[in-house]
């Protein structure tokens, strides 16, 4: 009788925290993806008019990109910012000081504003956070290729 008891506590407790944890698997996935098809947008941007465009972390949980005249481009939301969902947020970068990734007509990647500016030296890693799931975007120097990991 015991048995049957800690058996059926045991699935009442899964069937309650699984739905949680997919949901949680599921926010950081969606959020990274985004992020990653915003700086390859970005840089698509760049290589088809001949300019200047970046992608800029602006808060923990917010980012633009901005043209080479500083202005913030209205993405597919309206607003000219995106805004992180569900918790999550940006980890630490890695390779990128400036917290941007700028590309120029080529596609090359930037870690900074200036012209010619410093050539990404290192795979740059922008990570998105929800408690202990973490999903990497990185970008490749030279090319600018973007993976998520």
């Amino acid at each position: 009788m015991e048995f049957i008891l800690v058996i059926l506590l045991m699935s009442i407790i899964s069937i309650a925290i699984l739905p949680q944890w997919t949901a949680t698997t599921l926010n950081v996935e969606f959020e990274a993806r985004r992020i990653l098809n915003d700086i390859r947008y970005t840089q698509a941007l760049s290589m088809a008019t001949g300019q200047r465009y970046r992608w800029v972390r602006t808060s923990a949980t917010t980012y633009q990109i901005i043209n080479s005249a500083g202005t913030a481009l209205i993405l597919p939301s309206g607003s000219t910012q995106a805004t992180l969902t569900s918790n999550v947020s940006f980890g630490a970068f890695t390779n990128l000081p400036n917290n941007l990734i700028a590309f120029d007509s080529t596609g090359t990647p930037y870690t900074d504003t200036g012209s010619p500016g410093t050539p990404l030296a290192a795979t740059a890693i922008i990570p998105a956070v929800i408690g202990s799931n973490t999903r990497s975007i990185q970008v490749t120097p030279s090319t600018g290729y973007g993976a998520l990991q």
